[in-house]
């Protein structure tokens, strides 16, 4: 079995990955669009049909640079979910042999079950073609993000919507805000946040897998089911979606225990159910008797209630953050890259107000940390390419900022 912070913490290999890849897939789409769009207006007042065919033809230049860098971090990722599923197997296995040990049983090492192996490899590769989904609809999303934004600038100006330089800051704005995976459902979410999601899932749903093998070998009937603070409640009631019903019991896996009720009341195998999507419940063999989810008094429970709430507030702050810092690293290469002098100076005006808020934002959090006795967790706030020197940038822009405002 896996603590439910073990499930959170294993994506953030893989969150790093995507992270770097969404980074990179910005500044490309910034960089091109600078070298379409951001010369000066006289060279954006070009023959409709033409300024189509050359931003179509960019795009696919675009696409395939796209596509050559994903290869890279395909591999890396590849190699980042083996470490993860082979480290969550043996660490679910550990705590389940435990107890068929203590029972005189005699397990066998996930490394020497052939049948182990083969389950944790089914649910590894899965994930492994979510990823390459999600990466292949990324790149699409890039060059389809690219077009609409030199197009949008083009019609604003030739209609005289906009100005030149405010058509340029809003394409790039458009751009830094991120691109998205969209799901079949329509849903849409960073690539970041579905790799993560996906991994926790197929980690879970794997250790999940093979403790129920484990489970059938032993003979072993009663399992115990995780808890953690915030589970979802889904539509409330006593059914699978309702995480917090169902959480940290002793169950049946046969249900024709008497004391116990049956496995199945969890949906497990289901997408709403225990190790469903998104689930950072687990659960492993159980002796019947120790159950740790069910023997905290009220008053611990109200105590851990407080602090998982202190610590959602303190991952809100993170994230936006980190959204911050990849906003910041797109405007900065919007202006390295920008030809018009005019424009130039309105995108640095904008980086400039967007590294004030930056600079706020990691004041606020240091803030939050002291006054709810948090650890900073500076790991947490770092993003791909975010070096000394972008953040000397930043805080020189900052500055700037301040200073035109007139802010002490």
């Amino acid at each position: 079995m896996l603590s439910p912070e073990y499930l959170r913490q294993i994506t953030e290999g893989s969150e790093q990955i995507a992270e770097e890849l969404h980074q990179y897939i910005i500044s490309e789409i910034v960089s091109r669009m600078m070298a379409r769009i951001g010369r000066g207006e006289d060279y954006i007042l070009t023959n409709a049909d033409a300024w189509r065919i050359r931003t179509l033809q960019e795009s696919g230049e675009l696409l395939e640079d796209v596509l050559a860098e994903l290869s890279k971090y395909t591999k890396r990722e590849q190699q980042e979910l083996l470490e993860a599923f082979e480290d969550a197997g043996i660490a679910a296995m550990n705590y389940d042999d435990k107890i068929y040990k203590a029972a005189g049983l005699s397990p066998v090492p996930l490394e020497q079950s052939p049948t182990m192996i083969r389950l944790m490899e089914r649910n590894m590769l899965a994930t492994m073609g979510e990823w390459k989904n999600f990466t292949r609809t990324t790149a699409s999303a890039a060059q389809k993000l690219y077009i609409e934004q030199c197009d949008l600038a083009y019609n604003h100006v030739m209609t005289g919507a906009v100005g030149y330089t405010q058509a340029i800051k809003e394409a790039v704005n458009n751009v830094v805000n991120g691109v998205t995976v969209t799901y079949p459902s329509g849903r849409k979410d960073t690539i970041e946040t579905a790799v993560a999601r996906s991994v926790r899932t197929g980690v879970a749903q794997a250790t999940g897998d093979i403790s129920l093998k484990r489970m059938e070998e032993m003979d072993w009937d009663l399992v115990l089911v995780s808890a953690h603070m915030g589970a979802r409640t889904g539509d409330g009631g006593q059914n699978p979606g309702n995480h917090s019903w169902w959480q940290g019991k002793i169950y049946s896996r046969s249900g024709k225990s008497k004391k116990f009720p049956p496995f199945s009341l969890t949906g497990y195998g289901t997408a709403s159910g225990l190790s469903g999507v998104n689930c950072r419940h687990s659960f492993g063999a159980s002796d019947g008797e120790f159950n740790p989810y069910a023997e905290l008094s009220a008053q611990d429970k109200a105590d851990k209630g407080k602090q998982y709430e202190k610590e959602q507030r303190q991952r809100t702050y993170e994230r936006r953050i980190r959204k911050t810092k990849r906003e910041v690293l797109g405007m900065q290469a919007a202006v390295n890259n920008c030809k018009d002098e005019q424009t130039r100076f309105a995108l640095q005006q904008d980086l400039d107000r967007k590294s004030y808020l930056l600079q706020k934002q990691n004041a606020a959090y240091k803030d939050y940390c002291k006054q709810n006795d948090l650890r900073e967790l500076q790991d947490r706030l770092m993003i791909a390419k975010w070096n000394r020197q972008n953040a000397a940038k930043a805080r020189g822009a900052a500055k700037r900022y301040k200073t035109a405002k007139g802010i002490d």
